[in-house]
């Protein structure tokens, strides 16, 4: 019995011994820390895009009552007229015109002396064809015991030199801007004088009340010459087409 327990004794310590150790618990370490993401490269700042300029609109100007009045009556009222054409300085001596429609008719003033083969007195013009033919109509100017000019169309001239502005074309050209400067007489007729500036150019004008084109404008330059056109003698609607034609040869 004796040695059957030092027997188990020496077993129990051998299984003891050879028995793996129990190692301690691993102590997980700490997780180590993030290295901070590398700063970005700086980037350029992109330039500012400025934002749409507000347009701004010009005040639209406003044409008095008194003066679209005044102005639509050359429409309204005139289909026709006759008068006579003044430009002072520069033409003293007048011409008669007549104007019905895109026709005009232009008597010439008779200036003496006169080379008798090539004179011609009037001139017919179509403005929307830019067509001329002169005509010599006097028969006492016009006929002479080796020729007779009035069996003749004088076809070779300038339709510019011809061409000028009529009282009806001058009033077209009046902005809504022109300034009503009050009543006033001339030749015998009642108008009202406007003003306004074109082209560095003041120019007046003065219209008849009663058929809205002018009697009389004048254009003064900043330097220069002061112009001066008269229409006088003014006739309205009494002409017919014959009137501005030019008579069978």
């Amino acid at each position: 019995m004796k040695y059957t327990a030092i027997i188990a004794a020496i077993l129990a310590l051998m299984l003891i011994s050879c028995a793996p150790a129990q190692q301690a618990p691993a102590v997980s370490a700490a997780p180590a820390a993030q290295a901070a993401p590398a700063a970005q490269a700086a980037q350029p700042a992109e330039p500012s895009v400025p934002g749409p300029t507000p347009v701004q609109t010009a005040p639209v100007p406003t044409v008095s009552k008194q003066l679209q009045t005044l102005l639509a009556k050359a429409d309204q009222k005139v289909k026709s007229y006759k008068y006579l054409d003044f430009v002072i300085p520069t033409k003293q001596q007048p011409d008669t015109v007549f104007v019905k429609g895109t026709k005009m008719k232009i008597k010439l003033y008779e200036y003496d002396p006169y080379v008798v083969d090539t004179y011609f007195d009037t001139v017919y013009l179509d403005t929307a064809t830019k067509s001329i033919v002169g005509r010599c109509e006097s028969r006492q100017r016009c006929i002479w015991p080796k020729g007779d000019n009035t069996k003749k169309d004088f076809t070779e001239l300038n339709f510019d030199t011809y061409r000028f502005k009529t009282p009806y074309e001058w009033v077209k050209t009046v902005p809504v801007t022109a300034t009503i400067i009050g009543p006033e007489l001339f030749d015998n007729r009642q108008t009202t004088k406007i003003e306004y500036e074109e082209g560095g150019k003041l120019v007046q004008m003065w219209i008849d009340d009663t058929y809205g084109v002018p009697r009389a404008v004048r254009v003064v330059p900043s330097s220069g010459q002061e112009l001066n056109y008269k229409f006088n003698d003014v006739y309205f609607n009494t002409l017919t087409d014959a009137d501005v034609t030019p008579p069978a040869i």
